[in-house]
């Protein structure tokens, strides 16, 4: 069966920490803001950014709501303590249960959810607002092909240096920097709600939807083709029906065109005003 290709890890690494250092510098803003969840892709964002900018630029943010795992903010306080950032925890429990109270959301657990992970977002902004700073993204290529994310929520940020790596690499990249071993084998969750992991919503594990979506997306093979290659027909379809299902969230604003010169259609404006 065919695998998904092995990455550079240290390559990966520096070319990422370059990246996250080139837009800090292109904004001229003071550093970066990151929202800590107590998971490994927000872990591997804020030891990237600790490494390219210095630690001193890097605020982290705990966030939890009313149904976070007590073990999200332990773990947010140990890849803080590991790589040397300052930590503030803002609780948004009241504040979320003000708001889907007021909109009735609280009895439908997506839409507390989704509620919950913007509000994270508007927390983000703010906080970095007074720093100034930039909002540090923590998505990873896997979660966005297929969908995983709220739109305005985790997968609204100033920058996303993780947003073209496979979860699989994101593991590695973890073990390289030192993320605590604790947040590498934990299972994937959003912590949105109590018992909520990645896994279990979507129907299969990252390793085992990784090699598929890159054969798919990269690779140009459909679905007979990846069948024959040797993945399961029910991992194929599931993974194939979340990333059509859920392609209107890769570009999440879509501007009408109109003229010869469309912003994010015609012209792509560099971050750097001197260029």
């Amino acid at each position: 069966m065919l695998e998904l290709p092995q990455v550079a890890t240290g390559l990966l690494a520096e070319t990422l920490e370059k990246f996250i250092a080139e837009e800090l510098r292109a904004s001229g803003l003071a550093g970066y803001v990151v929202g800590l969840s107590g998971g490994v892709d927000s872990a591997v964002s804020a030891a990237l950014a600790a490494a390219a900018v210095g630690r001193e630029r890097v605020l982290a943010l705990a966030l939890p709501g009313p149904t976070s795992a007590p073990e999200s903010i332990r773990d947010a306080q140990e890849v803080a303590e590991t790589f040397g950032l300052r930590l503030e925890k803002v609780d948004l429990g009241a504040s979320a249960e003000l708001l889907a109270g007021t909109l009735g959301a609280r009895g439908d657990r997506v839409r507390f959810g989704n509620l919950l992970a913007r509000l994270r977002m508007v927390a983000l902004f703010d906080r970095a607002r007074t720093v100034p700073a930039l909002v540090l993204g923590t998505s990873n290529k896997s979660e966005i092909l297929l969908g995983y994310s709220t739109l305005f929520g985790d997968a609204a940020a100033s920058v996303q240096p993780l947003g073209d790596v496979w979860k699989t690499h994101i593991f590695e990249l973890a073990r390289a920097l030192g993320v605590p071993q604790t947040l590498v084998t934990k299972a994937p969750t959003a912590d949105l709600w109590p018992g909520q992991t990645d896994a279990g919503e979507l129907g299969f594990d990252y390793p085992t939807v990784d090699p598929v979506l890159f054969w798919h997306h990269e690779g140009g093979m459909g679905r007979e083709e990846l069948v024959a290659a040797g993945f399961p027909s029910a991992l194929v379809d599931g993974a194939l029906g979340a990333y059509r299902r859920n392609r209107f969230k890769w570009r999440p604003t879509v501007v009408a065109r109109v003229s010869a010169s469309c912003m994010n259609v015609d012209r792509i404006l560099p971050r750097n005003p001197e260029r």
